[in-house]
């Protein structure tokens, strides 16, 4: 017996070699950390399509860069920032506007800007070919405002004395009341209304044009106090931002959404991007 005890282990121990390196690059590599990140549509800004919008797929890329693999899931407006103040995702985006309530505030951390955006008001120059023009925002009181209900948008026009707003379900529904004339203009962030009219009214776009800016908004990103206590998501967000601001991931994105660098709406710009 004792002859054969080194023969055995001879053969055992190679094979036990094999078997624990097999083990081992079997194993699958660890995942990336995965969080739910609550958004509504409001295209090309956030959609829930592959590509995830303008301030979908920087927040994307931001997580990715910390390490997270972020998963947007898309809500009506209202029903996101519920989602978010009682903890039923990670985090949200949109404007700061949107979580200002005392009762949604107490709930959330605001984890840095991720962009701003212009709001305009879109309108027919055949129903107007004077123009629209105004030196604050009470004086398009004699106007019927399309927008959409419970946005970003409607929270600031609410803030206006006087003004006669028409807020929709959706995008489309605001187009279709500006093409006919149930209202006399819309509310409306430019890149958006730029691209439902161009896919709506193709032989048409070019009748509609927009005023300048009512509003330099921005586009956030809000967590949990729930799922995030000790802000450690909000904190690898900011890092993440930071690298593809620094690596230039950030300005690609933006350029895509744009139609080139040089189409970049500067005001869309944070100060530390260039």
């Amino acid at each position: 017996m004792a002859i054969f005890m080194p023969l055995l282990r001879h053969r055992l121990l190679p094979l036990l070699g094999v078997l624990l390196t097999s083990s081992l690059l079997s194993a699958p590599l660890q995942a990336a950390e995965k969080i739910e990140i609550a958004a509504f549509e409001y295209p090309p800004i956030y959609q829930d399509k592959t590509d995830k919008g303008l301030a979908g797929d920087l927040v994307v890329a931001a997580f990715k860069a910390a390490g997270i693999d972020a998963e947007l899931k898309f809500y009506p407006v209202a029903r996101m920032v519920n989602t978010v103040a009682e903890g039923g995702a990670y985090c949200a985006i949109g404007g700061t506007v949107l979580f200002e309530p005392p009762e949604v505030a107490k709930s959330l951390n605001i984890a840095g800007l991720v962009l701003y955006v212009s709001q305009v008001f879109i309108y027919d120059t055949r129903e107007h070919p004077e123009g629209i023009s105004y030196s604050r925002l009470e004086d398009m009181g004699r106007y019927r405002i399309g927008l959409l209900k419970s946005s970003g948008v409607m929270k600031i026009l609410e803030k206006a004395r006087s003004l006669n707003l028409e807020p929709t379900g959706t995008h489309e529904s605001s187009a279709n009341q500006l093409k006919q004339g149930r209202i006399d203009v819309w509310a409306i962030v430019d890149l958006t209304g730029e691209m439902y009219l161009k896919q709506l009214f193709p032989n048409e776009a070019r009748f509609f044009k927009r005023t300048k800016a009512f509003n330099r908004g921005d586009v956030s990103l809000a967590c949990s106090r729930k799922l995030d206590p000790g802000n450690e998501y909000s904190a690898r967000f900011r890092e993440g931002l930071a690298r593809i601001k620094a690596n230039g991931t950030y300005l690609q994105i933006m350029a895509r959404y744009y139609g080139g660098k040089a189409l970049i709406n500067k005001d869309a710009l944070p100060e530390d991007v260039h």
